[in-house]
């Protein structure tokens, strides 16, 4: 077994990541189970990135409303009296916070740091998913051509590659301790 001990920390970061990741995961579960069909629905954060969306393609010029659909748990954003795309509960990235944190929790030595980097780095993951849920509805609404790239590609890259520059940044981070 000596032979395997330069890499236990790798086994302990894989162990504590798998851990932290399917409870978090499960917490976010639990929350998804609960009923909102009253009026945050399909779910409060997905209605309130929904909202935020609405009322930043407003102060960008766009007739923007939305409204939770009759026939399924997501909320319909239109521009212009148009359906431009529903907002389900994948696009509220509460699931890219989960990785994220749970990455930067196997990573921590200290946990004041820790916490700190989580709440800047969560609401950073936040501000760049509803901008981009912004961007992608002037896409939709303005350049349609360009909709299955800016929804299948171009904008996975930007959540994904916001959460990827976080991590690097905080396996590189100055030492403050």
């Amino acid at each position: 077994m000596s032979i395997l001990r330069p890499y236990y920390p790798v086994f302990k970061f894989v162990i504590t990541f798998g851990a932290i990741y399917t409870v978090l995961s499960l917490i976010y579960y639990v929350y998804l189970q609960q009923d909102y069909s009253g009026v945050l629905f399909p779910d409060p954060v997905t209605a309130q990135v929904a909202y935020q969306t609405q009322q930043l393609l407003i102060l960008f010029g766009y007739d923007a409303v939305i409204a939770n659909s009759p026939f399924d748990p997501s909320v319909l954003m239109y521009i212009d009296e148009q359906i431009v795309y529903r907002v389900i509960e994948g696009c509220n990235a509460i699931s890219v916070m989960v990785l994220f944190a749970a990455f930067v929790i196997a990573f921590a030595k200290a946990w004041k740091p820790t916490a700190l980097y989580l709440l800047i780095g969560i609401a950073f993951l936040y501000i760049v998913n509803v901008a981009r849920l912004v961007i992608l509805g002037i896409v939709y609404k303005d350049y349609p051509q360009y909709q299955d790239f800016a929804h299948d590609i171009g904008f996975p890259t930007v959540i994904y590659g916001a959460v990827i520059l976080l991590w690097l940044y905080w396996l590189k981070k100055p030492n403050v301790s």
